[in-house]
C-alpha cells in the first residue's frame, strides 16, 4: 500500500449547518489559533458560505496527537472533502499554511480555490517574528502576544487557557521557525488579503507583497483594527468576502489601482474611447510606446472612474478648483473628476497608479526601480542639499531605492496641493525620514510662504517590487484598498460600454 493512503487525515469543524451545495470556505487558524478564533462567522455567512475550521495538531479534539503542522495533509483533507466552488481563508500563520496548502492542491492537480483570503499574513518570502520567540519561556512568551499582536490581557491571569495554548503555539512557531519559501510559479488563483491599521506586526503596505504570488487579480482591505481583527471585525470581514468591494471610498479610505499596461492591450488600443483633446495629444507623441501608454492611461481612468459612477462627456476629464480651500493657492487646481470623488494619477512607463478618495485630496507618486529606457527622474533637480548628502553616505546599491523614495513622496505631495510640477521640489525635503514610516515634508527657509502649506501632508510609501510608490494625504494614516487591475472586468466593461 502506498504510504499517502495510510496518512492521517485532517479533520474540520462545521460551524454550522447550510444547505447542500452552499459553498465550502476552508478557514486556517492564527499560530497556537482553533475554531473558536471563527465564531465571529458562526452567523455572518449564514446561507452564502459553509465555514470548515481546520482542526490542526495540539489543539481541541486533537489535544493529544503528537505531530507537527503539515500543509500537504491538509491539502489532502481538502483534495478528499472538497466540492466547488471553495474557497480557502488563512490568518495570520494561517495565511502562510493557507498559500502552501494551495501550491499542494496543484501539484496534487486538484480544482483550485475560487480565492484565497489572507489575514495579517506576512507574504511567504518574508522571516515570521513568531519563529524567532521559540527560545522565549512561557511568561515572556505571552507578553509578546500581548503586546505585539494584541491578545487579550486576560491571558496573564487564565492558567488554564495558558496550559491549552502555549503547546499548540509552541508547535506551530517551531513550522514557522523552520519554513523556507521556495519559489514557483505564481499562483493561476485571485488572492484578497486583509490588513489592520494598527497591526504592530504586520503592516499593511507589507501586506501588497501578496499580488506577486499571483497571476490573476490582487486586493488589499485595509481594517481599523489591529492584528487579531477576526475578533474585534469579523462581521466587516465576512461582509466584504460575501459582497466583494464596494465601489465608493469611505471617508478614511483610499482606493489604489495598478495597471501594467504591457499586460493590458486592449485599454492602449481603445482610441475611440478618447476625447478630442486626449486623441490629439496622443497624435503628437512621435514614440510608439509613448502613444499606447498615453492611450492606455486615459482609457483606464475613464473605466475606472465609471465603475465609481463618475461618467465623463465628450469633453476633457475635468478638475476640482482648488482655490478658496484651505491650504490652496488662490485659481490653482486639483486632480479631480467634477465631482467629490478625488482622482490622482502617477506613471512610470507602462505602470500606472490610480488614486481615488471621496472628499478629501489625495496625490499618487510612481517611479520603476529600474526606468524604462529614456526616462529618468530628475533626482539632481528634485533633491535638496541634506537629502543629496544622505544618498551620498549609503552604500551604491542603496542609493537608487532610497533617492525614488524621496522623488516618488515629492510627486505625491506636488499633486495633492494642487500644484503638479510647477513648485520647485529641491524646497522641501525628507531627508532623515526612515523607511516605513509615515513621511513629512520639510519645508526649507528660504521657499515662499505658500509653499509652508505643504507641510500639511503625509506620505505613505507603497512597496510595489519592481516600482516605489508614494501617497499623499492630509492625515497621519488612511485606510488603504489597492487592487491590480487584469484583463478582464475592466477590460471587459468597456468593450461593452462602447458595444
Amino acid at each position: 500500500m502506498r504510504e499517502e493512503h495510510v496518512l492521517p487525515e485532517t479533520p474540520f469543524a462545521s460551524l454550522r449547518r447550510h444547505p447542500p451545495g452552499t459553498p465550502l470556505l476552508f478557514c486556517l487558524p492564527y499560530a497556537g489559533g482553533d475554531v473558536s478564533a471563527f465564531w465571529a462567522w458562526r452567523q455572518a455567512f449564514d446561507g452564502v458560505f459553509d465555514v470548515r475550521v481546520v482542526m490542526l495538531p495540539g489543539r481541541e479534539g486533537r489535544v493529544a496527537e503528537p505531530g507537527a503542522l503539515s500543509p500537504e495533509l491538509i491539502a489532502r483533507s481538502i483534495a478528499a472533502h472538497h466540492r466547488t466552488p471553495y474557497s480557502i481563508y488563512g490568518h495570520s500563520m494561517g495565511g502562510r499554511v493557507a498559500f502552501e496548502v494551495v501550491r499542494e492542491l496543484r501539484r496534487l492537480g486538484v480544482r483550485a480555490p475560487e480565492c484565497l483570503y489572507v489575514g495579517a499574513a506576512h507574504p511567504p518570502e518574508r522571516r515570521e517574528t513568531l519563529g524567532r520567540w521559540t527560545g522565549l519561556g512561557d511568561e515572556d512568551l505571552i507578553e509578546e502576544l500581548i503586546h505585539r499582536l494584541g491578545a487579550p490581557a486576560e491571558l496573564r491571569t487564565q492558567p488554564e487557557v495558558k496550559a491549552l495554548l502555549i503547546p499548540a503555539l509552541r508547535t506551530d512557531m517551531e513550522w514557522l521557525r523552520r519554513y523556507r519559501f521556495a519559489r514557483q510559479e505564481p499562483l493561476d488563483v485571485p488572492i484578497v488579503a486583509f490588513a489592520g491599521a494598527h497591526d504592530r506586526e504586520v503592516a499593511h503596505p507589507v501586506m501588497l507583497g501578496w499580488a506577486r504570488h499571483t497571476s490573476s487579480t490582487f486586493r488589499l482591505h485595509t481594517l481599523d483594527a489591529a492584528h487579531l481583527f477576526l475578533a474585534t471585525h469579523g462581521d466587516q470581514v465576512a461582509r466584504t468576502i460575501a459582497a466583494g468591494p464596494q465601489q465608493r471610498p469611505a471617508p478614511d479610505e483610499v482606493h489604489v489601482w495598478l495597471a501594467d499596461l504591457e499586460e493590458l492591450p486592449e485599454l492602449c488600443a481603445a482610441v475611440e474611447e478618447l476625447s478630442p483633446g486626449e486623441a490629439a495629444r496622443a497624435a503628437r507623441l512621435g514614440q510608439e510606446d509613448r502613444r499606447r501608454w498615453f492611450v492606455g492611461k486615459s482609457v483606464l481612468r475613464r473605466r475606472l472612474l465609471r465603475e465609481y459612477g463618475v461618467e465623463h462627456g465628450a469633453g476633457e476629464p475635468r478638475t476640482r478648483p482648488g482655490g478658496g480651500e484651505p491650504g490652496t493657492r488662490p485659481g490653482g487646481t486639483r486632480p479631480g473628476t467634477g465631482t467629490e470623488l478625488t482622482c490622482s494619477l502617477g506613471q512610470s512607463g507602462g505602470l500606472v497608479l490610480v488614486a481615488l478618495t471621496a472628499g478629501r485630496e489625495v496625490g499618487a507618486g510612481l517611479a520603476h526601480l529600474r526606468p524604462p529606457a529614456g526616462e529618468q527622474a530628475p533626482f539632481e533637480e528634485a533633491l535638496d542639499e541634506r537629502e543629496r548628502d544622505e544618498l551620498a553616505a549609503l552604500p551604491e546599491e542603496l542609493r537608487l531605492h532610497s533617492a525614488l523614495r524621496m522623488w516618488t513622496a515629492k510627486q505625491a505631495v506636488l499633486k495633492a496641493a494642487g500644484d503638479g510640477m510647477r513648485a520647485n521640489p529641491a524646497l522641501f525635503g525628507f531627508a532623515g525620514q526612515r523607511p516605513g514610516t509615515t513621511w513629512t515634508p520639510e519645508v526649507a527657509p528660504e521657499a515662499t510662504p505658500g509653499m509652508a502649506r505643504l507641510a500639511e501632508w503625509r506620505v505613505t510609501h507603497l512597496p510595489l517590487g519592481r516600482a516605489v510608490a508614494a501617497i499623499a494625504v492630509r492625515a497621519p494614516r488612511f485606510l488603504l484598498r489597492f487592487e491590480t487591475v487584469r484583463q478582464g472586468r475592466l477590460v471587459r466593461q468597456g468593450v461593452e460600454a462602447a458595444g
